[in-house]
């Protein structure tokens, strides 16, 4: 085989495996979280996460009319 043609490939394998790598582990993370949402102290842990963002979204959006910089830097840090 012409070593040109073997360079080339290189790339495109590592692409794949890595590719099937990570369908590979987000198909078992998928998993492993449906198994801990069905687990009743769980979705009460999850319903509480849930409404403690909704709680900081209103309260970033009430702050925003009196100190918009510092709600602007805190959403560049946190990704609210």
């Amino acid at each position: 085989m012409n070593r040109k043609y073997i360079k080339e490939n290189k790339k495109l394998v590592k692409e794949f495996i890595g590719a099937l790598a990570k369908a590979v582990v987000q198909r078992k993370a998928d998993k492993f979280i449906k198994k801990l949402s069905k687990d009743p102290e769980n979705k009460k842990s999850f319903d509480t996460i849930r409404n403690l963002t909704k709680d900081i979204e209103i309260k970033l959006n009430n702050l925003e009319k009196t100190n918009p910089e510092f709600v602007k830097d805190f959403r560049k840090k946190y990704g609210y």
